[in-house]
């Protein structure tokens, strides 16, 4: 009885994604496309918004973010069609945690083809944010998804466009390229 226990305790363990266990962050590219896979360490309501600390790996060396979600965004989806008539402003805020942030920009320069010597950006990057979702995006329910616009109507020159999947109860969170024009402009705004 005691071998049965211990053996379904080890199973229970080895199944599960433990979260000092941080995946090559590249671990999801496909087809020319850099995204970043990243897992949850720290999760918590702030106000209406979720703080996530995520973190990964790129050759060995840690990498983090600091991701600021408002939560129950509602849907841009309506009836199966995009409804864009009205996004939801300052809904996304990525931030630096420092050390692990500078090489996080360092890992995504590399990995955009945009070296870069700089450290992560001291300053929040917010984000207008379109819900690719039919419900609302109450975050500990599940996977979600998001599409991230920066200087949306590029009054400063540096518009972009990028993916932000959280999947909270999974302590996931992905950052996929919408385009890889956007190369340039993300690696600027995250060094400024």
């Amino acid at each position: 009885m005691k071998g049965l226990l211990i053996i379904a305790l080890l199973s229970i363990l080895l199944g599960c994604k433990h979260k000092n266990h941080l995946d090559e962050i590249s671990s999801k590219s496909e087809d020319g496309f850099q995204n970043i896979a990243l897992t949850i360490v720290d999760k918590h309501m702030e106000g209406d918004s979720w703080i996530a600390i995520a973190k990964g790996q790129y050759k060995g060396t840690i990498v983090g973010l600091k991701i600021k979600i408002k939560n129950g965004l509602r849907p841009d989806i309506v009836n199966g069609v995009l409804d864009r008539h009205d996004l939801n402003k300052d809904a996304v805020e990525i931030s630096s945690i420092g050390k692990e942030s500078d090489n996080f920009i360092k890992a995504l320069s590399e990995l955009y083809g945009f070296k870069t010597n700089k450290g992560f950006t001291s300053k929040p990057l917010v984000f207008t944010c379109m819900s690719l979702n039919t419900e609302l995006a109450f975050l500990d329910k599940g996977l979600f998804k998001f599409k991230l616009y920066y200087d949306q109507y590029n009054e400063n020159g540096s518009y972009a466009e990028i993916y932000l999947n959280p999947n909270l109860p999974n302590d996931e969170i992905g950052l996929q390229e919408k385009d890889p024009v956007y190369r340039k402009n993300l690696i600027k705004i995250m060094t400024k």
